[in-house]
């Protein structure tokens, strides 16, 4: 599920005394917009592992995340985020990309390889994601696009040498080639459960994850 050689640097990062500056960049789901209802997202379950229970108080977290968003809109909201000094930013985008279909996947691959770079020039560990699973109902035909674009994701962030966390394998594994339907809350995008698996998939990718965790039980729920 994780690019090794990458996560290998995160692991050093949150095992050092040094304050990591979080940001995170992307779309809804990213954002942890609307469908969650009223249960914590993927980041928000991440900041209550890093800053309550591993006690690393002087980190901090920031989103630039924004529903409805593309690899070209994030790259045209860097600046702001990128004035914040981000030590370490995950990235999440891909869905929304892929309603282009294949005429889309080499111009989204470019442009994902420059988002990568951008990020990587600065000095900031990057974590790059693929994107959740949808179900055979999601609209833009987005479960016979997604395979491509997920996979256009770990061959740049392969080259790039970026932390890999691979959820559409994991999704598309746990439901026979589609999102398990007890993770959605519509057809494209993850509910609270939903959330909750991202976050498990994230700490086990990162060497956060740990069984005597407060916070890591409650994903299994």
């Amino acid at each position: 599920m994780a690019n090794r050689t990458g996560s290998t640097a995160v692991t050093a990062a949150v095992q050092s005394d040094e304050p990591i500056r979080w940001a995170t960049i992307g779309d809804s789901i990213a954002q942890g917009a609307h469908w969650t209802g009223a249960e914590r997202d993927y980041v928000q379950l991440l900041e209550e592992r890093v800053r309550y229970e591993l006690n690393r108080t002087t980190d901090s977290f920031v989103r630039w995340a924004v529903s409805g968003a593309t690899t070209p809109d994030t790259l045209g909201r860097l600046e702001p985020a990128l004035a914040q000094s981000p030590t370490l930013v995950l990235i999440g985008v891909g869905t929304n990309d892929a309603k282009a279909g294949p005429d889309g996947l080499t111009k989204f691959a470019d442009q994902y390889d420059t988002l990568l770079a951008t990020l990587q020039d600065t000095g900031a560990l990057v974590v790059a994601q693929t994107p959740t699973a949808v179900l055979r109902t999601s609209r833009y035909n987005l479960g016979d696009h997604l395979p491509a674009y997920a996979e256009a994701i770990r061959t740049v962030a392969t080259r790039r040498k970026a932390t890999l966390v691979d959820h559409f394998a994991h999704w598309t594994a746990a439901g026979k080639g589609w999102a398990p339907a007890e993770w959605m809350a519509d057809p494209t995008h993850p509910s609270g459960r939903g959330h909750r698996v991202i976050a498990r998939t994230l700490f086990e990718s990162l060497d956060l994850f740990a069984a005597d965790s407060a916070c890591c039980r409650l994903l299994d729920n």
